[in-house]
């Protein structure tokens, strides 16, 4: 049974790079990836790949993990009962939410944002500021390579106390670029892990003016990457967030703009600047 746990886990996460592809170079041809999404769906049994279409026309969260904090289903947010998590981390059957219906399994060490003091709520700002900060901007990667950057990325947003276990972030983004890059055309990528525990949507960005290899359909080098940690819960919002950066830097003006900038400041005023009108 684990093994068809894996298997559903990995065809989500197919089905999701399919959707980021579409949203982030629509002209794209993902044939290939379409025929491995079609074999994965074969290999599982009939019942079980039935009932994730089905699942999956509702909502593309289909299978979710446990949250550690306080043993709830990550897609509805209901408490799962004790006895029903002790049998889902056994991995001898495929268990569901009683509540939604999706697919549950156990992630051991779940990185995990970090936890904000307690105090009054305040209510979350506008546009881009929803999602990132001046601390997370860096005008000058310096690393030379496409692994080095994520893991930098990733690194800023632990030292800069955002999330836990940068390294471990670093490491899941790898993985997940290593089903399709999520370079695109005008140098820009947007590596990614999912399935953070607490907090929102958030991003780093980095500047690389001499550009990585970052595997780019046409081979063009990238210069501007987006590292974005994406709780459970937010994963269909985050096709939003990537529809509004694509739509951004569209234009070589806007991409030029950003690449110019020196300092943390003068990248968050641009990116404030760039997003007005296309992130909300």
């Amino acid at each position: 049974m684990k093994q068809i746990l894996n298997q559903l886990i990995q065809l989500q996460e197919l089905n999701f790079a399919l959707s980021e592809q579409k949203t982030s170079n629509p002209e794209a041809r993902l044939t290939q990836l379409e025929e491995s999404i079609n074999k994965l769906v074969e290999k599982l049994p009939e019942d079980i790949a039935s009932r994730y279409q089905r699942m999956q026309q509702r909502a593309p969260l289909v299978v979710v993990p446990i949250a550690h904090i306080n043993n709830t289903c990550a897609g509805c947010g209901i408490a799962v009962p004790v006895a029903l998590v002790n049998e889902i981390r056994k991995s001898e059957q495929i268990l569901s939410c009683q509540n939604c219906g999706r697919f549950l399994y156990y992630l051991e060490n779940t990185p995990r944002r970090v936890p904000k003091a307690p105090g009054a709520r305040v209510e979350p700002p506008p546009g881009i500021a929803r999602f990132s900060d001046m601390a997370l901007m860096l005008p000058k990667l310096a690393a030379d390579n496409r692994d080095d950057a994520v893991k930098e990325l990733a690194m800023l947003m632990t030292t800069q106390g955002f999330v836990e276990e940068g390294d471990k972030l670093g490491d899941l983004a790898l993985r997940r670029e290593s089903v399709i890059s999520t370079a695109v055309e005008g140098g820009i990528a947007f590596p990614h892990v999912r399935n953070i525990e607490g907090g929102s949507l958030t991003f780093a960005l980095g500047l690389k003016e001499s550009g990585l290899k970052f595997g780019a359909p046409d081979g063009e080098l990238t210069k501007i990457v987006f590292f974005i940690v994406i709780p459970t819960p937010a994963s269909a919002f985050y096709l939003r967030l990537l529809a509004g950066l694509v739509g951004t830097f569209r234009t070589a003006k806007a991409r030029n703009a950003l690449l110019k900038c020196g300092t943390p400041e003068k990248m968050w005023q641009t990116l404030t600047s760039l997003t007005s009108g296309t992130i909300s």
